[in-house]
């Protein structure tokens, strides 16, 4: 009987050795897979902090655009007017040209996919290294909501802007239920910019907005200003009580 132990134990302990190699092997497998999922959380986590960016201009408006912003009252003839800012740009499904216009008496028009409007004051304000913002014309805001529902169908904005040298682009964005969307970006031209933004439905009625602006220079290094809000500032939209066109 000792015999047949003295050679069972051997026999035993190696298939001990191997169990253990087996559960180890599956130990580390699961370890390494656990660090794989735990490091594509973390690469998606921190690709999903990148900001998108939607770069709104497009190219040069055309003399086509310059002859469609005109009219009696302002000028008739296009050779006769200058061009201070043309530039086709995107908006909510599709393009459109946005352009500001000085005729022989100095007056200013701005055109975009809105139509025609002009400067909110008078004499037209300059920007500056104090100021390096200002706003050429409040432009126009559509909020279009259901009647009964409050829900969002769809929001368009525009802003007309007058900005100093330094000043490369200016950018703005929408925070939906405190999640950040894309950046509408557009360049300066002559110290102008036209910056256009939206938001595309249906939204829910409990849905809460903010919005945010960035101003930056040709570095990508933000300017320092005080007209356009950097922290997120809230928006009613079709809210009670909210800024709404009812469509």
């Amino acid at each position: 009987m000792r015999k047949y132990v003295d050679r069972i134990l051997p026999i035993f302990g190696i298939a001990l050795l191997v169990v253990a190699l087996i559960v180890g092997a599956a130990s580390l497998k699961a370890l390494s897979g656990a660090k794989d999922a735990r490091d594509q959380a973390a690469s998606t986590a921190s690709s999903s902090t990148v900001p998108l960016v939607n770069k709104l201009d497009l190219g040069a408006t055309t003399d086509e655009d310059v002859a469609s912003c005109l009219t009696p009252d302002f000028e008739s003839n296009p050779d006769k007017v200058e061009v201070l800012y043309g530039v086709q740009q995107r908006q909510l499904g599709g393009r459109s040209p946005s352009l500001i216009l000085r005729n022989t008496e100095g007056e200013l028009r701005l055109c975009d996919h809105f139509g025609a409007d002009g400067p909110s004051q008078s004499p037209v304000p300059t920007a500056s290294d104090v100021d390096p913002v200002e706003f050429l014309s409040n432009g126009r805001s559509a909020w279009t909501c259901a009647k009964t529902t409050n829900v969002l169908d769809r929001f368009e904005r525009t802003l007309w802007l007058v900005v100093a040298p330094d000043v490369d682009t200016v950018r703005q964005r929408y925070v939906v239920d405190g999640v950040p969307g894309p950046w509408f970006e557009s360049q300066a031209q002559n110290g102008y910019v036209h910056l256009q933004s939206w938001l595309d439905g249906p939204q829910p009625a409990t849905t809460k907005y903010a919005e945010q602006f960035q101003v930056l220079d040709s570095s990508g290094e933000e300017v320092p200003q005080t007209v356009l809000p950097t922290e997120e500032s809230e928006l009613l939209g079709c809210t009670p009580g909210g800024s709404a066109q009812i469509g």
